[in-house]
């Protein structure tokens, strides 16, 4: 495995940290300055190089050799940098795993580490055998070389599904990083990705494992398939034996926690005692009334038929509203105790931010690991130290 650190130079580029040496002596080497970028990653020109020559200095450090303004040569005169074959394989394998690295993981902001092998290291094949497999998936067999590995090694075909969730999941949360610090105000685009990435809300919400059961859903109608005077955003349902529907109302980032005077500063009553905007306000009522009112029209005889054919039942409904930023509160601990008290003290919506949210999920990504689970095994107490 190659270990590699990368340095974002823009929201779309990045170099590597530390330049990659093809040739050393003692006194001299030659090394690749590399810089990554996938604007154009659909055509593979994601991959830069600048080859320069070093010597080592008094300080034992490594110093460039001072390049020569090629416009200043005269005719006749030319630069040569010759390679032999084995320094040339090495800049060719460098080249293959960087465009892997792009191509899998894109180009990451802020300073990141990846570890990168060989192709056959993960498929161990002679190379007459790996130049069949990429005719075939160049040709679009790739379904029957999927159905193939299933049959034949299920257990690879395994880590690689779980591989390509987690790498969609690694986009997903860079798209959630990016409409978070942009402030995106569009709630159907929230809605949106929510829908696409709900195992944000999997592992997010009291742990509750939550899974999508209808998007927009009418809570006061004939159904919660039909009209209704009063739509949500998402009705979920835990995932247990037996089920229970969730109610989820989602605003913006953008949306307002505070109460904010003709001055644009948070309104203060007295000491630590801040208002709450009128937007968190109404989204606690709205959902509250939409708990109240699915309570009720859960039990009519068509949406019984429809949800407990799946199990799935209703029985004081929770609700869960994300809303707001607290980068709102500016770091002010007296706003957030005030924001941390109501929302305490507010047994129906549970209340998220988009940040907390963000990092529910960044931390899902992080600290998922697909390699070969290990079992658990407990530690059997002798009797004498129960903690309760």
């Amino acid at each position: 495995m190659e270990n590699y650190k990368t340095i974002s130079t823009s929201r779309n580029s990045a170099r590597l940290a530390e330049p990659i040496v093809i040739e050393e002596t003692t006194t001299t080497r030659k090394v690749l300055i590399v810089d990554l970028n996938d604007t154009k990653k659909e055509i593979r020109e994601t991959v830069g190089i600048t080859i320069v020559h070093q010597r080592r200095g008094s300080s034992t450090q490594w110093e460039d050799v001072a390049s020569i303004n090629l416009n200043s040569l005269k005719g006749g005169e030319g630069v040569k940098l010759k390679l032999d074959s084995e320094n040339t394989r090495k800049i060719y394998d460098e080249l293959t795993k960087l465009y892997a690295l792009v191509d899998e993981t894109g180009v990451q902001y802020g300073t990141k580490e990846f570890s990168v092998g060989r192709a056959g290291e993960l498929i161990k094949v002679d190379d007459y055998r790996k130049t069949i497999i990429e005719k075939l998936l160049a040709e679009n067999h790739t379904e029957e070389i999927w159905e193939e590995l299933v049959s034949t090694d299920p257990c690879l075909a395994t880590k690689l599904s779980l591989a390509r969730i987690q790498t969609n999941r690694s986009n997903a949360l860079e798209v959630f990083r990016e409409n978070l610090e942009s402030n995106n105000n569009d709630e159907r685009f929230w809605q949106v990705f929510f829908s696409e990435n709900d195992w944000i809300f999997g592992y997010g919400l009291n742990y509750q494992f939550l899974h999508l059961l209808k998007e927009q859903p009418d809570y006061g109608g004939r159904s919660y398939t039909g009209k209704g005077s009063q739509k949500g955003d998402y009705l979920m349902n835990t995932i247990a034996d037996i089920q229970f529907t969730v109610l989820v109302e989602i605003k913006t980032p953008a949306t307002k926690l505070l109460s904010y005077n003709t001055k644009g500063e948070p309104n203060n009553i007295r000491n630590d005692v801040w208002l709450l905007s009128s937007h968190l306000l109404g989204a606690t009522s709205q959902i509250q009334v939409n708990c109240r009112t699915w309570s009720i029209d859960s039990q009519k005889a068509e949406n019984v038929r429809h949800l407990e054919n799946q199990n799935i039942y209703t029985a004081e409904p929770k609700g869960i509203l994300i809303v707001g930023n607290t980068s709102e509160f500016n770091g002010n601990e007296s706003i957030a105790s005030c924001f941390e008290s109501y929302r305490r003290n507010t047994k129906n919506p549970e209340i998220l931010t988009f940040d907390e949210l963000y990092k529910r999920a960044e931390f899902i990504v992080r600290n998922t690991n697909y390699s070969e689970p290990k079992p658990i095994i407990p530690t059997i107490n002798d009797g004498n130290d129960f903690p309760f």
